[in-house]
């Protein structure tokens, strides 16, 4: 049996074209505008057998050209909704090609090798030699609005491009294509074809079909959708004409007045006689005793199941009917099932341990008093003001309100420290000590200390953007714990907190470690403060963060222009310590050329407008598509990138060894750290490789 070959050259918008092939069959460009199909691939799946390559620029083939050799191929050209698919100036068919379909735009010129044994072209179409299989073919050549397909064809594979008034299908015919446009179809054929589906039938003005058990299973099929869906009929039996159809075949012998029925559950359960079923749970086929089960369906309702028997060009419902149990709903808790709420004062009862959402409560409370038994606490509540006498409560941050009294010293330092990074409200309470403020803090003057993972001091009066979505550092500031440090700056107007979090130091403890701002933000200044018991105090240092070139010259003000390049690390270097370094680095924005020399330490980084290059952090997805120095195309994709912040894991592009010629990077996405959420897409790129 012949081996097939798909080809799937795919028009993304009028500009951009999506090849696809596996990596086992290349595909050959000539001058990037003749594509040539240049080798058989075994038959599998057609999932299997399509690798994106999507060219993110002008991409036109004028000719494809099926090299000698090839035995057998599949060329599909499908185009996005509301686009029209350009035209294939010339086709150019082999002496050795032996099976062929077409399923694309049209075709100007086809030519077929005058040697080859196997195929003809005839009237505009494209036979076998025997003239028994219809391969594909084009009106424009066969200027007439009749098709009729030839006596001798038992398979069509491809109509002739166009609309037709008339098509006319012959009695040997055993396969058609799933689509035929025309207004009338005539078919002397009594096998089942797969054209005869509800999307042509709805269009035909007219059908003549010889077969009644084709013509009584198209609107059998054409009922059960509009019961299963609820739409009405799509298909019109005043269009339909057929010789030998008659509703007497339908048959009603199985009829009676009491069924026996055999469920099987979803989860492999076996109900029998069975109506009714628990909630959560559905139906994956049926029995019904004396029924022949391919006759049987079924289809849901609500919450019931009907069922139906198939017979000649109709279905019949059974009297049968299985239930599916509500979902038992629980009552909603209200106000009054935790305590009394008095003239927009709600006083929670002692005792009640956990406050869920309340599904009755105002859209605020003057007064909310909590006793001291609630540990839990879930949905929001506003209220003017609140008092705490719980010694733990799980869930207070669902509490916005102006004023707080909070009785338990430790809940109310939280609350205190908590309500100081989002909003400004009264927190009182009569336990806590003032005494234990230590002011002598404002007094400290040590200087900052910003570390790496790595523990080496980083200057911040002169950085170099090594990393577009900022660093992680540490900081020290002797005489103050880490923990009460509280660092802030200023950005268009707008103070603005620094994030931290808790990483594993190289030592494998876990340390605080604060993210510098985004080298898009320019140069900043860094205010620090220290909490010292319930207050948040001020302290004198500052720390001026002050981006520069590679050359230590500044940086300006070009960071909102930006775009991804490729740049080389040299060996002995990472991409942490090129950018450091002072040293000169290579870079190829889209369209450039890549020595060749340069491909097996390429890293993804950051080009700026003035001419700088950074590099990137985080997670980085992307495709690899690339075309060898014999113009075959393949797909190496995808491939993620990890740059963490000093140590990457993997950070070069992966391009394979075999001697690319050209490379695309495509749908290039840039993840937020410690989150699956999309941070930033990059546009793709395209590479020449050079010598």
């Amino acid at each position: 049996m012949a081996k097939k070959l798909l080809l799937f050259i795919g028009l993304l918008s009028l500009f951009v074209w999506n090849v696809e092939a596996r990596k086992r069959s290349p595909f050959r460009l000539e001058n990037d505008s003749i594509l040539h199909i240049c080798s058989n691939v075994q038959e599998r799946y057609y999932e299997d057998m399509c690798i994106s390559l999507e060219i993110g620029m002008p991409f036109y083939y004028t000719s494809v050209i099926i090299d000698e050799g090839v035995d057998s191929a599949w060329v599909y050209i499908p185009y996005g909704y509301g686009s029209t698919p350009l035209p294939v100036r010339l086709l150019s068919i082999p002496s050795s090609l032996k099976f062929f379909i077409w399923d694309g735009p049209s075709i100007k010129k086809v030519q077929l090798n005058p040697k080859n044994p196997y195929l003809r072209w005839k009237n505009g179409a494209l036979y076998s030699r025997d003239m028994k299989n219809l391969y594909f073919g084009h009106l424009e050549e066969n200027g007439d609005s009749v098709f009729q397909v030839p006596e001798t064809v038992e398979n069509i594979w491809g109509i002739p491009d166009g609309h037709f008034s008339k098509v006319i299908i012959p009695e040997r015919c055993k396969k058609t294509p799933g689509y035929i446009d025309c207004d009338t179809l005539i078919i002397h054929s009594t096998h089942s074809l797969d054209c005869l589906d509800d999307h042509v039938m709805s269009k035909l003005s007219y059908l003549y079909c010889l077969s009644d058990s084709v013509v009584a299973h198209i609107l059998m099929e054409d009922l059960w959708k509009s019961i299963r869906w609820k739409f009405g009929r799509d298909i019109d039996i005043g269009k339909i004409h057929c010789p030998n159809y008659d509703i007497r075949k339908r048959d009603t012998s199985w009829m009676r007045e009491s069924y026996r029925l055999t469920c099987v559950m979803e989860d492999g359960d076996t109900l029998v006689g069975v109506d009714t079923i628990s909630s959560g749970r559905s139906i994956q086929s049926v029995m019904i005793e004396g029924i022949a089960d391919e006759n049987v369906r079924f289809c849901r309702y609500n919450d019931t199941y009907h069922f139906y028997v198939t017979t000649y060009d109709t279905l019949y419902r059974l009297p049968l009917e299985v239930f599916v149990k509500p979902k038992e709903r629980k009552p909603e808790p209200k106000c009054s099932d935790f305590g009394e709420v008095r003239d927009s004062v709600f006083i929670i009862r002692e005792g009640v341990d956990s406050l869920p959402y309340l599904s009755n409560r105002p859209s605020s409370f003057r007064k909310v008093i909590i006793p001291k038994s609630m540990r839990y606490m879930e949905g929001g509540i506003t209220c003017d003001s609140v008092f705490i006498y719980s010694d733990s409560l799980h869930g207070a941050y669902y509490i916005d309100a102006d004023y707080y009294y909070v009785e338990n010293e430790q809940l109310y330092l939280s609350i205190k420290r908590w309500l100081m990074k989002d909003r400004s409200a009264v927190v009182y309470s009569p336990n806590y000590g003032i005494r234990k403020r230590d002011l002598s803090l404002q007094k400290n003057t040590n200087p900052p200390i910003w570390k790496d993972e790595l523990g080496n001091v980083i200057d911040l009066s002169n950085l170099r953007p090594t990393n577009y979505c900022g660093k992680y550092l540490q900081l020290t500031i002797e005489g103050i714990n880490p923990r009460n440090l509280s660092v802030s700056y200023e950005w268009k107007g707008y103070k603005r907190k620094m994030v931290y979090s808790w990483k594993k130091d190289k030592d494998g403890s876990k340390k605080l470690f604060w993210r510098l701002p985004a080298a898009a933000y320019g140069d900043l200044e860094l205010e620090y403060a220290v909490w010292t018991y319930d207050t948040l105090l001020t302290l004198p240092q500052k720390t001026q963060i002050r981006y520069v070139k590679q050359d230590g010259s500044p940086w300006g003000d070009d960071f909102d222009s930006m775009g991804s390049c490729l740049y080389y690390v040299p060996r002995g270097e990472t991409c942490e310590s090129l950018m450091k370094s002072g040293k000169k680095i290579k870079c190829w924005k889209s369209g450039d050329t890549i020595p060749r020399r340069y491909l097996k330490r390429l890293a993804l980084g950051a080009l700026y407008k003035n001419g700088e290059c950074g590099s990137m952090g985080g997670k980085i997805n992307y495709l690899l598509d690339w075309k060898d120095n014999r113009n075959y195309l393949y797909n190496s994709g995808p491939y993620t990138l990890h740059l963490e912040d000093l140590i990457p894991k993997n950070p070069f592009v992966q391009i394979p060894p075999n001697h690319p010629r050209e490379v695309w990077m495509l749908d290039i996405r840039q993840l937020a750290d410690n989150c699956f959420c999309l941070c930033r897409t990059w546009l793709p790129m395209h590479f020449y490789v050079g010598r």
